[in-house]
């Protein structure tokens, strides 16, 4: 399996060197080379328990054959724990698999939205496993499921508005009209209020605003707690919305179940 893993990677990376610089795709190739990543170190961990597996294989054969059940009993038990990991190893490295191949068909085709909810699911589901066996990999599938969220909001498109130009018609004035604007003089109109460089700057952020991603939260619970741990407990809640593009009620239910189950403690300045 790694040997095919390798190969994959290295195809990819060519692959890619020819590839027009689109964000969609770059995204969608950066995702599979941390995927191939998290593949290869989960495969590398996996042969360092097969190998634990044929010494304790060893031993509590030396040990029956010395008439030291005891230790025997220790050596089996442990054997039971090891393919128990190997077995988990297995799976995840097969999922992971599943997503990075998914992915990558995903760079064949010309709307990938409609398939990216499903990698985010999937990515979710092997969350946990990943948490367990090689926690180590977590912040990796964190950048993975960033990627595909930032593919969600560049294919987030804000529809187009079109202008129709509307004949005018021309309207000849009557006499009376004529007489009544002359009579009549409007006031003045009040002085334009001229934008100061700081309200220009928040108009033209809101214009700019980038679209909110659709994530689930418990993928934005992930988040959060990174992004509290890298910054010592702390938490800016507007930069985290424009560098996730996600919505604040998201984040809010976010903090809300993180702190139902315990894991943090929010204070409010």
């Amino acid at each position: 399996m790694s040997g095919t893993i390798s190969r994959g990677g290295i195809l990819s990376r060519i692959v890619w060197m020819f590839k027009p610089k689109d964000p969609t795709v770059k995204n969608l190739y950066d995702a599979i080379v941390i995927l191939d990543r998290m593949i290869n170190g989960i495969e590398s961990s996996k042969r360092s328990l097969k190998s634990a597996l044929e010494e304790h294989s060893k031993r509590s054969k030396m040990a029956a054959q010395d008439g030291k059940s005891e230790f025997q009993a220790i050596f089996d038990e442990e054997m039971k724990h090891i393919s128990s990991l190997i077995g988990i190893f297995e799976k995840v490295s097969y999922d992971l698999l599943r997503v990075r191949y998914r992915l990558e068909t995903l760079t064949l085709v010309e709307e990938p939205m409609k398939m990216l909810p499903e990698v985010i699911r999937e990515l979710q589901d092997v969350r946990p496993e990943v948490e367990r066996i090689a926690p180590e990999l977590t912040s990796m599938l964190n950048e993975v499921e960033r990627k595909v969220a930032s593919i969600m909001a560049v294919s987030n498109m804000e529809p187009v508005t079109t202008t129709m130009a509307i004949p005018r018609r021309e309207i000849q004035e009557s006499p009376i009209e004529a007489r009544i604007k002359q009579q009549v003089q409007l006031p003045p109109l009040p002085p334009q209020e001229v934008p100061t460089s700081s309200n220009q700057n928040r108009q033209n952020l809101s214009k700019k605003a980038t679209p909110e991603v659709a994530v689930p939260v418990n993928v934005v619970a992930h988040w959060l707690l990174d992004e509290i741990r890298s910054n010592g407990g702390l938490l800016d809640i507007q930069t985290f919305t424009l560098k996730y593009r996600v919505g604040k009620e998201r984040v809010f239910e976010a903090l809300r179940i993180l702190e139902e189950k315990g894991l943090i403690k929010v204070k409010r300045y």
